[in-house]
This record gives C-alpha cells, sequence and structure tokens, in this order.
C-alpha cells in the first residue's frame, strides 16, 4: 500500500514513522513538512525517496491513503484536501479543533465514499481493550479516569483538554457510552493549567470522573471501573487488575509468557493495522470520524461546565 505521511514533527519520529518501516506491504511514497530541511532529514533517515513541503507534490504521487500527524489547527484542511482528492485518511488526534468541523469531515468523507480514521490509541492499548471485554455488557456504575504529568504547558482549560486530556475525554466514552457533561473546576499557576476535574454523567445512572493534575511526581494513567460487583483498573500501559467476590486477579501484557513492544502495549500499532485493513475491506473504522467530533463534543461541553467561554 502507497501513503503519504504529512507532518515530521515529535510523534511523526517517535512512534508513526517507525511503525511504518516494520509493518509489512507498507510503501512510505513521500513526506510534507512545512520546512525544506526537516524534510530532507526525515527522507535521510528514514530512506523515503520524496519530502516536500508542497501538499500538491504529495497528491501527484497519488497515494491510497494519508497519514495526517501534523498540527492539530492544520488538519482540517489537509484532510478535505485529501479526501476530496480520493485519498484516505488517518488522522492523529484531535482530529480537528472544533466538533463543527470534525463532523463537517464526516460528511465529506461519507459523500467521497473515503475512510477516515482518528488516531484514539487508547482504544486499540492492550489492557485498555481487555478491560473493555471483561466488563461486557454490564452498566458502568462509576468511572474514575486520570492522567498526570510533571509539568504544565497549556494556557486555558481547552487546549489543556484538546491537545492531552481528549484521550481521557474519548476513554470515557469508550467504556461508558454517550455520557453527558456536569461539572469542571481547574486551577491554574503562572498562567498554565496545573490540574482539573470533571464530572460527567453516565446515561441511566452512574457518574463518571476525570482528574489530570500537570505537578505530579511521575508521569501516571489509570482507569478504574465499578459495575455489578466486579471491578476493573487499569495501570497504563502495563497492569491490570480485576476483582470480583473479593478475589483479585493482576496481570500485564506479558500473561502469555509474550514479549510485547511499547508502541502495542499503547496502541498505536494497533490503530495503524485496523486502519490499513479499512482501507483494503472499505469498513467503517471503530474511530472514526463521528466518534472524534462526539468526543470533542464532549470535551467542548466539559469546559463550557467550568464557566469559560469557547471561541470556535
Amino acid at each position: 500500500m502507497r501513503i503519504a505521511v504529512i507532518g515530521a514533527g515529535g510523534i511523526a519520529q517517535k512512534a508513526y514513522l517507525p511503525l511504518l518501516a516494520v509493518m509489512p506491504d507498507v510503501e512510505i511514497a513521500g513526506i510534507f513538512s512545512r520546512t525544506q530541511a526537516r524534510v530532507e532529514e526525515i527522507c535521510q533517515r528514514w530512506n523515503i525517496s520524496k519530502g516536500t513541503t508542497d501538499l500538491s507534490d504529495i497528491l501527484a504521487l497519488d497515494p491510497q491513503a494519508a497519514l495526517i500527524i501534523s498540527s492539530t489547527d492544520s488538519h482540517y484542511g489537509i484532510c478535505r484536501e485529501m479526501l476530496e482528492n480520493g485519498v484516505d485518511v488517518y488522522a492523529e488526534k484531535s482530529l480537528t479543533t472544533s466538533s463543527t468541523q470534525s463532523y463537517d469531515l464526516a460528511r465529506i468523507a461519507l459523500e467521497k465514499k473515503r475512510i477516515l480514521a482518528v488516531g484514539y490509541n487508547r482504544r486499540y492499548a492492550l489492557l485498555y481493550k481487555k478491560a473493555k471485554e471483561i466488563m461486557g455488557n454490564r452498566k458502568v456504575e462509576l468511572a474514575v479516569i486520570q492522567k498526570h504529568r510533571t509539568e504544565a504547558s497549556n494556557p486555558t482549560l481547552f487546549d489543556q483538554y484538546l491537545d492531552d486530556t481528549i484521550h481521557q475525554i474519548d476513554l470515557m466514552r469508550f467504556y461508558c457510552g454517550d455520557v453527558e457533561p456536569s461539572t469542571t473546576a481547574y486551577e491554574t499557576k503562572n498562567g498554565v493549567i496545573t490540574s482539573a476535574v470533571s464530572t460527567v454523567g453516565i446515561p441511566n445512572g452512574g457518574q463518571g470522573v476525570i482528574t489530570i493534575c500537570n505537578e505530579a511526581g511521575s508521569w501516571q494513567e489509570s482507569v478504574t471501573l465499578h459495575a455489578g460487583g466486579l471491578s476493573v483498573h487499569v495501570d497504563a500501559f502495563r497492569r491490570l487488575r480485576v476483582m470480583v467476590d473479593d478475589h483479585e486477579e493482576v496481570y500485564g501484557t506479558d500473561r502469555a509468557g509474550k514479549w510485547i513492544t511499547g508502541m502495542k502495549e499503547r496502541g498505536f500499532y494497533g490503530e495503524l493495522e485496523h486502519f490499513f485493513e479499512c482501507v483494503q475491506t472499505r469498513q467503517e473504522p471503530l474511530t472514526n470520524a463521528v466518534e472524534a467530533a462526539k468526543t470533542q463534543a464532549l470535551m467542548e461541553g466539559l469546559v463550557r461546565a467550568s464557566g469559560d467561554e469557547i471561541n470556535l
């Protein structure tokens, strides 16, 4: 499969390019970046024959699919151009900067009969997927989803939630369905977001809590779910605890005695594999544009619940 890569920043070099290099039957036809120096660096490092700072050059290569891993504010225009020119698209989260734009891309993908997948890798992470399977059809009564970092960088709650916490907001929908935003409170220090707590209502009763802290002692991420006498807890991305009838079972991704790479543990390999399968079979991706738009609409509702206005 001939693909184009649009964007050559940190996430491209840490995750996507190393994965693409080892995936069978995938050829990088060309790469786009805004600066010529970056284009030359990436082409030499990853042995890519065509690099450009002109998006029309990418379309001229006639790729079957494109990976959009540039800045979020560039996604809408680039995704639209690819879709309208018959190219299937995988876009890193967040799909766009607003749910309205994301719904519009979903419409275009439908009209053009194109695949449009969005990179919410947690849904494909091995233990997060296993937790979903274990919960089965049980209705979640309480969900607590956390992500903590050691350093703050986002000046507004909207930036924080769109850029980083969107993964936890998406996981809330993944486990609990179409939840409704309830409350949000946050703290700032020296002009950046240091902590935030949001709550949601789970359909037919139940509560969900999303918490973040950007002044933690280490990077931490976890999900805890309680339902019908069963509790499941995931410490991302290595340990899963299952508790039922006062019995506890603990295991990780190496349970079967197999060594699993970090990119598989975190879901990056799985989501790309799923996207390429969808390109071949024309099935709808699990994390399509509609799912992305719904997650962004929830995120926007949580920001508004804090009292902040959103100018989209």
